[in-house]
């Protein structure tokens, strides 16, 4: 089935199946065994001490993370976001996300410095931020403007409950990961599932598919710390992952410094139903 010939399907059809999915999806999960964080989690490949920096390329490869997220709010406060926004509204998501990005960066440098549960959720709960960030907005560029709007404080609060959640239940010698991992896992599947479904409004999607490929990437490099270490004794796997992850951030400030509306789309789609500005929270 072709991307286009999915976008001709109802309207209605298309919100329905990706309504289904979420819920199916977290339904599925409710029904999951408890699942720990790994034993050897915070035991990393590289733990030289380099410049007096414990762990020194995990900690210092934060950086991209840093320079991304300061970068993409710095432009975004600073332009006033036309063409790259219909709406300057729109921009709200992408605040979030880039300083989630930035406190990413923050919080895993100060985590790689002495990894244990204690500092894991600084690095985990600004993730969290940016995972559902994009979904928001992307739903709201392709979707509903209003009705992402309105799902985007409970998402947030979602993502900041399921790091909590795997807080307590650790204190507790109990530790359930599973709904962190969804946070992490299914905002990918979504996202693909809003561009099979539904058509852009803005220019620039092969930026936003290549950051996507980036994200993959460091997740495989991160799933291979160790033997990329053995393979590459200068740098490990997920110092590397590091890096990509945060290429792949600014590469979504790229998307945005380039892209303009999309005048080539021509759909039957519906308006969207647009919140007066007004009415938003600051």
């Amino acid at each position: 089935m072709s991307i286009e010939g999915a976008r001709f399907w109802p309207r209605q059809l298309r919100v329905a199946l990706l309504i289904g999915l979420s819920l199916t999806a977290f339904a599925a999960l409710c029904f999951v065994p408890p699942i720990p964080l790994g034993a050897d989690y915070h035991n990393f490949a590289d733990k030289r001490t380099l410049l007096g920096i414990p762990n020194c390329l995990d900690v210092l490869s934060n950086i991209p993370f840093i320079v991304a997220g300061v970068w993409g709010l710095a432009w975004l406060l600073n332009r006033p976001g036309r063409p790259s926004f219909i709406e300057s509204y729109e921009r709200i998501p992408y605040l979030v996300f880039f300083a989630g990005v930035a406190l990413t960066g923050f919080g895993s440098y100060r985590y790689h410095l002495d990894p244990g549960n204690s500092r894991l959720p600084w690095d985990l709960l600004p993730m969290t931020a940016s995972f559902l960030s994009m979904v928001v907005a992307v739903l709201m560029e392709r979707v509903s403007a209003k009705a992402a709007f309105s799902l985007y404080l409970p998402l947030l609060l979602f993502g900041a409950a399921s790091v909590g959640y795997w807080y307590l239940t650790q204190a507790q010698g109990r530790g359930d990961y599973r709904f962190y991992l969804f946070v992490q896992f299914f905002p990918p599947i979504l996202l693909a599932a809003i561009v099979w479904l539904f058509p852009p409004r803005y220019t620039g999607l092969n930026n936003l598919i290549f950051a996507f490929f980036l994200f993959v990437a460091a997740k495989l490099m991160e799933t291979y710390d160790w033997q990329i270490y053995a393979r590459l004794p200068f740098i490990s796997g997920h110092a590397l992952k590091h890096i990509t992850a945060g290429v792949a951030c600014y590469w979504v400030l790229l998307t945005l410094q380039t892209r303009r509306p999309d005048r080539s789309q021509s759909t039957n789609e519906p308006a969207l139903s647009l919140p007066n500005p007004t009415t938003l929270p600051s």
